[in-house]
C-alpha cells in the first residue's frame, strides 16, 4: 500500500488563505463641513482625488499641486481644521454630577471567603480595624445630598499587615463595587454607606 500525500492540499489551502478577500472601503469624515449638512443614515459621497475615474472616460483634474475639484471643474474652497474632539453637527449629552457631602464614617462588610463568614465593620474618617489580618483605613466617606442612604464613595487604605504597602488604596463606590474592588485571595471588603453621626 502507497503512503498517501497531501503536501498539494495543504499549500492550496494555506495559499486560499493568505490571499486578500474582497473589501469595501467607506470614508466617513468625522466634522462634517456644516451642521446638519449630514443626517443620520445619510451615505455621503466620497471626494474623488487626482487621477480617479469620475464617470467612464472622465478622470479627475489634476494640476499637480493637490488642489481638489467639484465636480463642475471649479476648485474646492478649503475648510479650516477643527480642533481635535469637535463635536460640530454631532448630539452632545451633558451629565449632571451628583453634589456631595463627606460623611462621619463608614459602614462596610468584610468576606472571609474560606470560612464563609460575613462581618460588618463601621469605621470613623481616619480610622483602623482589623478584619482577619487585614487592616483597613478609612480616609473618608461621601454621599450624594439627594440621596444619603443611596450611594456611598469611601476612600480605603488596605493592607496586610500594619506598616507595610496598601495591597488596595482607592475609592470604593456602594452601588458599583466591582468597578474598583479590593483583589485578594481569602478576603473580601466592600462599602454599605456612609454614616452621618
Amino acid at each position: 500500500m502507497r503512503p498517501v500525500h497531501h503536501a498539494p492540499a495543504v499549500l492550496l489551502a494555506l495559499a486560499l488563505m493568505a490571499m486578500p478577500a474582497a473589501a469595501q472601503i467607506i470614508t466617513v469624515p468625522l466634522d462634517p463641513i456644516e451642521p446638519g449638512e449630514v443626517l443620520p443614515g445619510e451615505i455621503l459621497p466620497i471626494q474623488p482625488l487626482p487621477g480617479d475615474l469620475l464617470a467612464p472616460g472622465q478622470f479627475f483634474p489634476d494640476d499637480g499641486d493637490g488642489t481638489l475639484f467639484n465636480d463642475d471643474g471649479t476648485p474646492l474652497e478649503p475648510v479650516a481644521p477643527r480642533a481635535p474632539g469637535s463635536v460640530v453637527g454631532e448630539d452632545v449629552m451633558t451629565v449632571e454630577e451628583d453634589v456631595v457631602a463627606v460623611g462621619t464614617g463608614a459602614a462596610l462588610k468584610g468576606l472571609d471567603k474560606l470560612a464563609g463568614t460575613v462581618e460588618d465593620i463601621t469605621l470613623a474618617s481616619g480610622e483602623t480595624a482589623g478584619f482577619g489580618w487585614l487592616q483597613v483605613t478609612l480616609g473618608e466617606c461621601r454621599y450624594p445630598v439627594e440621596n444619603p442612604s443611596g450611594e456611598a464613595y469611601a476612600w480605603l487604605v488596605i493592607r496586610e499587615k500594619a506598616g507595610e504597602a496598601p495591597i488596595f488604596e482607592g475609592w470604593m463606590i456602594a452601588s458599583s463595587p466591582a468597578l474598583n474592588a479590593l483583589d485578594h485571595a481569602r478576603f473580601d471588603v466592600w462599602v454599605i454607606n456612609c454614616t452621618t453621626e
